[in-house]
C-alpha cells in the first residue's frame, strides 16, 4: 500500500508555469478546450508527448535528451521551435480525426480551426520566449514517459519472473540464429518465395541529405518532407517473403467499417526519420514499417496469434552518411535484432540480465545497384536473414507512403481516424499474451504499437527510440 501511494503522489506533479496568467487569453483557452475535446473523443496522437504547462510543445526522446544541454542560445531557440513543430503535426491530426461535430463546436470548420491553432501556437510561443527563465522552466518538464508500468510489475512480482523470462528469449534467440548461421538455401520454404521490390525514382544519399539538412544552430540533421522521401526511396529495402497464406501478403492499411485491413493487393511500406545519438554526435534513421493482415501458422506462438502483424526495419547513419547499423523487430517492440558494420564495432557490452545484445550477423557490404534485402518467415513474420542483391524486376513493386497517413487515415465519407488509440496501440490488436506476461511491466504486451511506444526488452526499460539505445550495447570505434 505504501509503494501504492508513493506511485500515485508521483503523478501529482506541477504543471502551471509562473506566468501563464499573462498569456494570451484566447489562445490559452482554446488549447485548453481543444485538448479536453481530443481527450473525450479519444483521438489523441500519442506519438510525442506533450510538455506540462506548454501547451504547444511536444517531444519525442531524441528532442526530450536535448533538455538542460544546449548552452548556446541559437540552438536553445532552434530546439524550442522544434517542439512546436511536433506540437502543430501532432495537433494537425487530431484535427483532421475529430469528429465533425466536435470540431464544429470549436471553429467555424477544420480549415478555421487548424488556422487558428498556428496562430495561437506562435502567440503563446512569444509570450513565454521572452521571460528571462523560459528555458530554466522548461528544461525539467521536457521528458517522455517509458512503456513500463511499475504497478503492473508490482503485481505480477517482477523480481520472481525475470530468470524464467530470460530463459525464454535465450531459447527463442537459439532458434533465430539457426536460421542465420546455416546456409541460405537451407531456409525452409512453407509456401511460395515473393520478392516485393521498392519504387524507383529518385533517391539521395544519406551524406548529400545529412550535409545540406544539418546547417542549422543544432547541428542536427532535420530533412524536409521532400529530402525524406528521396532518402526513403534510396535506401528501401527488398522485402523476400515467404508466403503460405493471406496473412503473409505485405499491403496497405485501411479501415473497412469499423475494423482495420491490409490489402495484400496493394502492397505498401511506411517510412519515418528518427534521430539516436553515438559519440556524442547525431545520428539518422530512416525506418521502414511493413504490415501484414494477421500473424498466425504453426511457427508463432498461439498466444500471439491475432489481427494486424508487421515488421520495422531501421537504417541508421553517421554524419558522414555511412551505414552503420541496421536493427529490426516486429511492430509490438518484440523480437529486436542489431546488424552493426562489424569494422564499427570495437567490442559488444554484455548485459547479463537483462539479455546481451542480439546480434546474429553483421550488416553485409552493399555494391552500387544493389539494396538490402530482408527474408521473412510465412506466419511468425520473423527475419531470417539480411542480404544485398539487385531488387529482382520481377519483384512485385510496393507502394512508399508516409507513416503519418497510419495517424490520420481516411475512413469514407471526409472521415479519418489513427489506426492507434490514445496510448499508441494500434486498435484491435491485442494478444493473449497480455494476460501472461503482465509481470514484464509492458501494458497491452503483443499488440502492435505506434512509434515511440515500442519497449523492446522485458526485462530492464529499455526503448525502440532510446537515443542512447546504440551505446547502451556497443562500443564504437
Amino acid at each position: 500500500l505504501f509503494v501504492l501511494l508513493l506511485a500515485g503522489c508521483g503523478t501529482f506533479s506541477a504543471t502551471r508555469v509562473p506566468w501563464e496568467s499573462d498569456r494570451p487569453d484566447g489562445c490559452q483557452r482554446l488549447f485548453e478546450r481543444l485538448d479536453t475535446v481530443v481527450l473525450e473523443k479519444g483521438v489523441r496522437d500519442a506519438a510525442d508527448a506533450p510538455v506540462p504547462g506548454f501547451p504547444y510543445l511536444r517531444a519525442n526522446r531524441f528532442a526530450a535528451s536535448l533538455a538542460g544541454a544546449l548552452a548556446d542560445p541559437a540552438a536553445q531557440t532552434a530546439w524550442a521551435r522544434w517542439l512546436r513543430e511536433i506540437d502543430l503535426a501532432a495537433r494537425e491530426k487530431e484535427v483532421a480525426n475529430l469528429p465533425d461535430d466536435a470540431a464544429r463546436a470549436l471553429a467555424e470548420g477544420r480549415e478555421e480551426l487548424s488556422r487558428q491553432v498556428a496562430v495561437c501556437s506562435r502567440a503563446l510561443y512569444d509570450a513565454d520566449r521572452v521571460r528571462p527563465d523560459f528555458y530554466e522552466v522548461l528544461n525539467p518538464r521536457v521528458e517522455v514517459p517509458d512503456e513500463y508500468s511499475g504497478l503492473l510489475r508490482i503485481l505480477g512480482l517482477y523480481p520472481l519472473v525475470t530468470i524464467p523470462e530470460y530463459k525464454i528469449t535465450e531459447r527463442v534467440r537459439e532458434r533465430f540464429r539457426a536460421w542465420y548461421e546455416g546456409p541460405y538455401e537451407s531456409l525452409p520454404v512453407e509456401g511460395t518465395l515473393r520478392s516485393y521490390r521498392p519504387p524507383t525514382g529518385p533517391g539521395r544519399d544519406a551524406h548529400e541529405v545529412i550535409a545540406a539538412s544539418r546547417r542549422n544552430p543544432l547541428g542536427i540533421p532535420r530533412p524536409t518532407a521532400g529530402e525524406a522521401r528521396e532518402l526513403a526511396l534510396r535506401y528501401a529495402p527488398v522485402i523476400i517473403q515467404d508466403e503460405a497464406a493471406s496473412y503473409d501478403r505485405v499491403g496497405r492499411i485501411a479501415w473497412k467499417g469499423d475494423e482495420l485491413t491490409v490489402d495484400g493487393e496493394r502492397p505498401a511500406v511506411y517510412y519515418y526519420l528518427s534521430h539516436a545519438g553515438v559519440k556524442g554526435e547525431p545520428v539518422l534513421q530512416v525506418n521502414y514499417a511493413f504490415w501484414y493482415p494477421a500473424r498466425g501458422g504453426d511457427r508463432a506462438p498461439a498466444i500471439e496469434h491475432g489481427s494486424l502483424d508487421g515488421l520495422t526495419l531501421r537504417l541508421s547513419f553517421d554524419l558522414q552518411g555511412r551505414l552503420f547499423m541496421i536493427d529490426l523487430m516486429n511492430n509490438c517492440g518484440c523480437y529486436h535484432v542489431f546488424i552493426p558494420a562489424k569494422e564499427r564495432v570495437e567490442k559488444t557490452i554484455p548485459r547479463y540480465y537483462p539479455n546481451d545484445p542480439f546480434v546474429p550477423q553483421w550488416l553485409p557490404e552493399i555494391a552500387a545497384g544493389q539494396s538490402h534485402a530482408v527474408r521473412i518467415l510465412s506466419g511468425w513474420h520473423q527475419v531470417q536473414r539480411l542480404l544485398s542483391l539487385q531488387p529482382p524486376p520481377e519483384g512485385i513493386p510496393y507502394e512508399l507512403l508516409p507513416y503519418e497517413t497510419l495517424e490520420s487515415l481516411a475512413r469514407g465519407e471526409g472521415n479519418r481516424s489513427s489506426i492507434f488509440d490514445a496510448e499508441g496501440i494500434a486498435k484491435g490488436s491485442e494478444r493473449i499474451e497480455r494476460f501472461i506476461f503482465f509481470p514484464t511491466g509492458i501494458p497491452s504486451i503483443g499488440s502492435m504499437r505506434q512509434r515511440g511506444h515500442h519497449a523492446v526488452t522485458l526485462s530492464g526499460r529499455t526503448h525502440f527510440d532510446d537515443p542512447g539505445l546504440f551505446e547502451q550495447y556497443f562500443v564504437f570505434r
